[in-house]
Parts: C-alpha cells; sequence; structure tokens
C-alpha cells in the first residue's frame, strides 16, 4: 500500500505574536491518504477534473492554501463519487497538533518532533499491512537530518514484532500529483484548526471512520 504524506502550518515555536505577521502558526496538520497502487488513477483523474474545472494550469501545482473556501468545499463535496465509491483503499489520515501545549522537551529538536508526530499518525495505519511505501514532499522536512524518518518508523514498527516490509520515498511535490492532493487536505484540515474556516472540513468529518481517521495531539 501507498502513503502519501504532506503538512501545513510551521515548525516554529513563535507563538507569542499572530501567524503570518512575525509569529508562528498555533497548530501544524499532518495529512496524508492511504492508496493502493492500481487506484492511483482515481486520484489523477480527480485532479484533472479540478483542474478543468477552475480553469488551472496543467502540470502546474496548486497548493490548498491557494484555494478559495467555496474551491475547497466543492473539491471536498466530489470525493464520494469521484474517489471513495471508485476506491476501496482509499483513506485520508490526520493528525493536528496544538503547538501551544507540546511539551518544552519536545521543543529541542524539530526532526525529532516531527518523526515523534508522524509517527503517531503512521503507526497505527501502516501495520495493517504487509508492506507500506510513505511517501513525501522532500519540502515536507524542513530541518536538518529531515531523512531520519525511515530509521525511526523502522524502528518503531519492528521494534513492537511487527514484521512488514517498510519504505519511504522523498519527491519534489512539484513533480507529484499523489503530494498536491495531500498537500490540498493537509490545508484543509489545517485551515479548519488554525482560521475556523471549515468549509472543506465539515465535510471530511461526515466520511465514514474507513475513510477518514483524525488524531488531535496537546489538546
Amino acid at each position: 500500500m501507498k502513503i502519501y504524506i504532506d503538512e501545513s502550518g510551521d515548525l516554529g515555536w513563535k507563538l507569542d505574536r499572530p501567524n503570518r505577521y512575525g509569529g508562528s502558526s498555533k497548530f501544524i496538520t499532518i495529512t496524508g491518504f492511504i492508496i493502493s497502487k492500481d487506484e492511483e488513477k482515481y486520484i489523477s483523474r480527480f485532479i484533472s477534473d479540478i483542474y478543468k474545472k477552475y480553469n488551472l494550469t496543467p502540470n502546474v501545482e496548486k497548493k490548498g492554501a491557494n484555494f478559495i473556501p467555496d474551491h475547497s468545499s466543492f473539491i471536498t463535496s466530489q470525493l464520494t463519487n469521484k474517489i471513495i465509491n471508485k476506491s476501496s483503499s482509499f483513506k485520508i489520515i490526520s493528525i493536528t497538533v496544538n503547538k501551544s501545549k507540546v511539551f518544552d522537551s519536545l521543543k529541542k529538536d524539530k526532526n525529532i518532533f516531527y518523526n515523534y508526530v508522524l509517527g503517531l499518525l503512521l503507526k497505527p495505519e501502516i501495520i495493517k499491512f504487509e508492506s507500506a511505501e510513505i511517501i513525501l514532499d522532500k519540502r515536507t522536512i524542513k530541518v536538518s537530518h529531515g531523512e531520519s524518518f525511515p530509521d525511526y518508523i523502522k524502528t518503531e514498527i519492528w521494534g513492537n514484532g511487527f514484521d512488514m516490509t517498510i519504505s519511504c520515498n522523498f519527491l519534489e511535490s512539484a513533480n507529484n500529483k499523489m503530494i498536491w492532493f495531500a498537500d490540498w487536505y493537509a490545508n484543509f484540515i489545517w485551515r479548519h484548526h488554525e482560521d475556523k474556516e471549515s468549509s472543506s472540513y465539515n465535510q471530511i468529518i461526515n466520511l465514514p471512520k474507513e475513510r477518514f481517521s483524525e488524531k488531535r495531539l496537546f489538546f
């Protein structure tokens, strides 16, 4: 099974100033989706349909942050008919952290913090499969030694006795539409927590539990 991951928000700790005005985001959301290789075509078709509807430039990445609420709402309204009803493997998974309540010890190293949160998201999901390929945007890990995550997740899974195949790949999002899709939903969920803009989120949370799983940390 393949799992595409991206995030919205930042890894900064300047919480005494407003986000976007010299401060850091209050929340960080890491979101991914699970899909089998032979069902990725449904994601690709979905993205193509959205690009045609909004007359977007083909093969140029449109970030989730750049969709206005009406557009993000429409995109999510199409999930069931365009993807869920066609793909048996598709599932959105997400974790959001309230950064103001994070332990001081976890703030010491951004890479350890990110690995810890991403591990909490992925561990209960990937152990359901015999093999998992985790694909992350190269820009997702914005700290030094970012590619320590493959060793971290393997240690966590294999160290608990789960004998499965795990691989991790870091790709350029500009060339991968699957990561575009992960970026959209990372932002749509994050903006609910950060900005109280819930046009998409209010629909996502009504998806069946086997199609959407959300965790919250330090709430």
